[in-house]
């Protein structure tokens, strides 16, 4: 999908290689399942820094900044719905999302046990079921208004500190 707004199209694209980590963490839990798997494999290992690294930008840069800069706009448009709603579900994932930041960065270091294992699974099978419905919210609802919404110099500016964030 293509935007014409500059803002929702870096957005869409952070979207998409959140997803597409997603699926590769996914991979991951389904290959191994309940057997804790080897950190020293290249591809787990790779998978969790990659993961950690996602879980940092995501939560704390993406949604930082839909909820400093992108939310106050639709609001002060008379939206105030969405934002309020998508603000929710930040904070339902946040929470979530380091916690398994944590059990991925740990196990880069000390590897797996089967009680470390077992909760990043379950966490991650979470996280990624929050995550996904929540991308689809706002590349359904979110970047459409923001399409609709913005003039080009707004757009530009916002597009700008999403670089920089």
């Amino acid at each position: 999908m293509d935007f014409s707004s500059r803002i929702a199209q870096l957005i869409h694209e952070d979207h998409s290689e959140t997803i597409a980590l997603i699926e590769l963490l996914e991979g991951m839990v389904a290959k191994a399942r309940r057997n804790t798997p080897d950190v020293s494999d290249p591809q787990v290992s790779k998978t969790l820094q990659k993961t950690a690294a996602m879980i940092a930008h995501e939560t704390r840069g993406h949604f930082n900044f839909e909820e400093t800069m992108l939310f106050p706009i639709l609001e002060e448009a008379g939206d105030v719905a969405i934002g309020a709603h998508l603000r929710e579900e930040h904070a339902s994932i946040l929470p979530l999302g380091e916690q398994v930041e944590t059990l991925a960065s740990a196990a880069l270091i000390d590897g797996f046990t089967d009680a470390s294992w077992a909760e990043f699974r379950n966490l991650t099978g979470e996280m990624t079921e929050r995550m996904l419905a929540h991308i689809q919210k706002e590349e359904m609802a979110l970047l459409p208004l923001l399409e609709d919404l913005l003039d080009p110099q707004i757009d530009m500016e916002l597009s700008q500190a999403f670089a920089s964030a």
